[in-house]
């Protein structure tokens, strides 16, 4: 008789994972399936918990060394989509290990965070919410109405097109620089296609939301930062990578910047000496956009389908470099 295939969640925070049992009970189908929790404290323990498995769904990182000794491993469900970042995909490709994320499952959750942040640099919110509390009633500082102003999205994936929706129920313009300049766009989401110098210089808010690459990093460079205009508003719920944060704090210190929405950092977490926390026009975030019940639940939805995929022989969400 045939042995079953293995299945293990080396790393699972098992208080969010328990909420989804209907859904991993859907690999036992499949698979045997084991399920650990916490990360592993060693990677002679991350060993132990894959020793045999086929199949890994993955939450972090999957050390290159405990990968290159799991010598039974077809398949890794990364739950998430920049898994470039937590597993070796050179590796992966030599083994001819197949990898699987999960695009597009926080687009509508992020899309709203970044909303959320556009709203606290421009109302203030966050800075008028402390001075109340310290029993400051400050009503000098003005904030700005978002219908008529004009935002720049570079990238155009599904976070940013769920975006572009919320800020034209808001009344803006919505200008798009993506590297895929399809003319449909415009069309399709009633957005207008520029340069991107066109959407630096005339965007009174930007708004990253591109993944990060060889090609995309840095992309906000000095340069870039030099053609904005004067006071915009900057906001990152993507990569932080993809800015220069030595020259985006030099552009908030002098007012090149009026105001940020960040989520994203070079360091996470954040170290309090980054002089980020100490600046008024500056709203941070705990790279937490993702964060929420419904996209957690699309999230291990997608992981457990891409598992039942590789199995039945059709593997979907493959991520090839």
């Amino acid at each position: 008789m045939k042995k079953r295939p293995l299945i293990v969640f080396p790393d699972a925070d098992l208080a969010e994972a328990s909420s989804y049992d209907h859904l991993f009970k859907r690999l036992e189908n499949v698979a045997d399936f084991q399920i650990f929790s916490g990360e592993p404290s060693s990677e002679e323990e991350f060993m132990q918990r894959v020793e045999g498995a086929t199949g890994v769904l993955l939450g972090w990182d999957f050390p290159s060394a405990v990968m290159r000794k799991a010598n039974s491993l077809e398949v890794i469900s990364f739950s998430g989509i920049g898994v470039s970042k937590f597993v070796d995909m050179e590796q992966a490709l030599e083994r001819n290990i197949t990898v699987c994320n999960c695009p597009g499952y926080a687009d509508i959750t992020v899309a709203e965070h970044t909303m959320g942040l556009l709203l606290s640099t421009t109302r203030h919110i966050g800075l008028l919410d402390r001075k109340l509390r310290s029993g400051l009633w400050d009503q000098s500082r003005e904030g700005i109405e978002l219908n008529g102003k004009t935002i720049g999205l570079i990238g155009f994936g599904g976070i940013a097109r769920h975006f572009a929706k919320l800020c034209q129920a808001f009344g803006m313009t919505v200008k798009v620089w993506t590297r895929s300049m399809d003319p449909e766009y415009e069309r399709e989401y009633g957005i207008k296609l520029c340069t991107l110098d066109d959407l630096l210089g005339g965007s009174d808010i930007i708004s990253l939301h591109l993944a990060s690459n060889s090609q995309t990093q840095n992309i906000i460079d000095k340069s870039a930062f030099s053609r904005m205009r004067d006071g915009v508003i900057f906001l990152n719920t993507a990569r932080a990578e993809l800015v220069d944060e030595t020259v985006m704090i030099d552009a908030l210190q002098s007012g090149k910047i009026s105001m940020a929405g960040l989520d994203v950092f070079h360091a996470e977490p954040l170290p309090e000496s980054n002089p980020l926390l100490t600046m008024e026009n500056v709203i941070v975030t705990p790279h937490i956009a993702y964060n929420t019940p419904d996209a957690t639940h699309r999230l291990f939805e997608m992981a457990v389908e891409n598992l039942q995929s590789f199995f039945a022989g059709n593997p979907i969400n493959v991520v090839t470099c």
